[in-house]
């Protein structure tokens, strides 16, 4: 061995070694914090916290614990370690987690069993030979990704990596509501961030933002959101792409006050959102519609929701005025399938009103407004379509929608073995009209299979007003 050799050889072994040395300093360290808590045997001597403790809480516990905090914790996030491959038994066990959870919140096994004529609580059995049948993680995985098919919902299903970094990254804003900053901590557990390759997210302290769990996080990262185009002489377009987060505000505020300087220019304004999959509820409700209307906008949906820890969870937010439905008489209430609710315990009048934003003299648009709508309108974007149709804001034209759009959002759980997270909607939501949006979703008030049909259409009925 040459000289030069030798040395390259040392180099490399010095490094090797500093690494492990580096490596083993690291987990030393992490195991004497562990061990260093306060009183409560909870939160570490410096002030941060290990996400995974929250399993040693119930959720009353939970509760009481957030209600001391002065201020989001620090958090102990150990790097992400390739997950381990799990037995029969561990599959077996997060598989009964999942499903225990879906039993005791999932409010559409009715519309389930109407539409698709699916006995999904039933299939446990079934499912669970599934799960028996599966010879690694990779099998488990596609086999939860199958029953969660069975629920046919947008909403529920197996997370992708994409998807928990994006919902750690918007709950990071938002610690003052006790179900998100509780979601928040799971989804920062060793288990997940193993699972997903993740290196966890602390609390953004400086945010502004106090999101709600209404926003499901569905939406599409598109490059350009919000477009503006003249259709004709009398009509102008706004296409919507998703119901984006606030990162997209000060982007497609421009194309807004670009179409509210020429506004005068129109007799109509067609939001198109066809295709657009949701996302967030706050998009429409606080920042799109504002700028589009000229007087106060209200629509009031009927919410049930099952008793249940995820609930508890919830209610436990001051926004919410939950009631529990043995002290409410909704007798005089006309809701279609009524003997669903049977099932249920809580229920929520909600009241959603949208007001104009006055802050620039060029808000609103006095003209005729229009939304073009499409089977593919889901979630947040289903939300904005039922309330501009029961608020007389637009006349809707296209086809009948998703659904799904009636909810204070997405549940976030994770199975305590694999790691795996899996989504859900607890609210059984009726629209204005008693019908469950679920099973019913909003119907247009006219019929169009094409764009081009539905802007002559448009041209048509602008005709007959003059």
């Amino acid at each position: 061995m040459n000289k030069r050799l030798k040395l390259v050889t040392i180099f490399l072994s010095l490094i090797l070694m500093t690494s492990c040395v580096g490596r083993r300093l690291d987990s030393m360290k992490s195991k004497r914090a562990m061990r260093d808590y306060d009183n409560s045997g909870i939160i570490l001597s410096d002030g941060s916290f290990f996400p995974d403790k929250i399993t040693d809480f119930t959720v009353d516990e939970y509760l009481k614990w957030y209600k001391n905090l002065d201020e989001p914790l620090a958090l102990q996030v150990p790097k992400a370690q390739r997950p381990k491959e799990l037995s029969k038994e561990e599959r077996l066990e997060d598989f009964d987690y999942f499903f225990n959870q879906i039993q005791n919140n999932y409010p559409f096994f009715g519309v389930l069993k109407r539409k698709h004529n699916i006995d999904f609580l039933n299939n446990y059995d079934k499912y669970k030979k599934m799960v028996e049948g599966c010879e690694n993680d990779e099998d488990f995985m596609k086999v939860m990704e199958e029953i969660c098919g069975d629920l046919r919902n947008n909403h529920t299903r197996i997370a992708d990596k994409a998807y928990v970094e994006k919902t750690l990254l918007y709950f990071s804003k938002n610690w003052k509501s006790p179900s998100i900053y509780y979601e928040f901590l799971n989804l920062n557990r060793q288990v997940v961030r193993n699972r997903y390759g993740l290196e966890g997210v602390q609390s953004d302290v400086d945010s502004p933002l106090s999101l709600s769990r209404r926003s499901a996080i569905f939406d599409k990262d598109t490059t350009v959101n919000l477009e503006f185009e003249e259709a004709s002489d009398d009509i102008a377009i706004l296409r919507v792409k998703s119901m984006a987060g606030s990162e997209k505000y000060t982007e497609d505020l421009k194309v807004l006050k670009e179409f509210l300087k020429n506004k005068h220019l129109y007799k109509a304004l067609a939001i198109d959102i066809r295709g657009n999959a949701g996302g967030n509820m706050e998009y429409w409700q606080n920042f799109l519609l504002p700028k589009l209307i000229t007087g106060s906008k209200t629509v009031t949906n009927k919410l049930f929701f099952k008793e249940s820890n995820q609930a508890k969870l919830m209610f436990a937010d001051d926004r919410y005025n939950v009631e529990r439905l043995s002290n409410v008489d909704i007798s005089a209430i006309k809701l279609d399938n009524e003997e669903d609710l049977k099932r249920f315990d809580f229920y929520m009048k909600d009241i959603i009103t949208v007001n104009p934003d006055t802050s620039n003299k060029d808000y609103g648009f006095d003209g005729s407004m229009y939304l073009l709508v499409d089977g593919n309108v889901f979630s947040a974007a289903e939300g904005f379509a039922n309330f501009m149709k029961y608020s007389n804001t637009a006349t809707l034209i296209g086809n009948t929608t998703g659904g799904d759009g009636i909810t204070l959002g997405v549940i976030n759980s994770v199975m305590p073995n694999s790691g795996l997270v899996f989504t859900y909607t607890n609210t059984l939501g009726y629209d204005p009209a008693g019908k469950i949006n679920e099973e019913n979703p909003t119907t247009p008030d006219i019929i169009s299979n094409s764009y081009r049909a539905s802007l002559t259409t448009i041209d048509q009925l602008l005709g007959a007003k003059e």
